[in-house]
């Protein structure tokens, strides 16, 4: 019997505020900044291109895929059950297919594909109701501080249950911020986000988990990520 969870997409209103957050840079900042940084940051990747990435511990855990986010050499781990619609092969096929292994229906499907550049979700038949969102941000060129982060939160007036904000390092050594915080909608949905510079040098990539499950495993998904990339 298909839950009523899965009619829908778990909320994500609160995610796209805080992606909002976590992507906010003064303009005048970024008008001033962008160049020069998008220069050094290919400067950077070069460098690490040439070196070979010899730093770089990036894995893809057992029992995950690694999935390339579109315009991007960025790929990240995703449970090997799960489906995944990219913005690049979402076509009707592959959205029905979708459809019908996850349980959602085709306005939510299509209506995320349209804001996110990678869609994933676990199968209709699975205990707990888990999605993916993935989406990027070309014009930001450095990572909001935990303290400004905070700020943005009271200035929106958002207060999901047991917010949090931390630093962390991807497996690639970078650093990322990651946030979580859960919400009592027509059942608990437990949220962790991983917030980290493209390696492309153009940006930001902002990762949204959402599951019913529990928090840890909210961020048990999160860490397979943040460790991925």
């Amino acid at each position: 019997m298909t839950r009523l969870s899965r009619r829908t997409a778990l909320t994500t209103a609160f995610a796209g505020v805080l992606a909002a957050s976590l992507a906010a840079c003064s303009d005048s900042e970024d008008t001033q900044n962008t160049g020069a940084a998008s220069q050094e940051a290919g400067e950077t990747t070069a460098a690490a291109d040439a070196d070979g990435g010899s730093d770089s511990t990036a894995t893809v855990p057992d029992g995950y895929t690694a999935v390339e986010i579109p315009d991007t050499t960025v790929a990240f781990a995703v449970p090997s059950d799960w489906n995944v619609l990219t913005s690049d092969d979402a076509d009707d096929e592959r959205i029905n297919a979708f459809i019908q292994s996850t349980g959602l229906d085709e306005d939510t499907v299509r209506l995320k594909l349209e804001a996110y550049s990678v869609f994933a979700a676990s199968g209709a038949d699975s205990d707990a109701t888990e999605e993916l969102d993935v989406q990027t941000d070309s014009r930001t060129t450095e990572l909001r501080s935990e303290e400004e982060i905070s700020a943005d939160m009271e200035e929106y007036g958002l207060t999901p249950d047991d917010l949090s904000v931390s630093t962390a390092t991807t497996g690639s050594g970078a650093e990322a911020r990651l946030m979580s915080y859960s919400l009592e909608v027509v059942e608990p949905q437990y949220t962790s986000m991983v917030n980290a510079l493209n390696p492309d040098g153009s940006g930001i990539i902002v990762f949204t988990v959402t599951s019913t499950d529990s928090a840890e495993r909210a961020q048990e998904l999160v860490d397979a990520i943040l460790g991925s990339i």
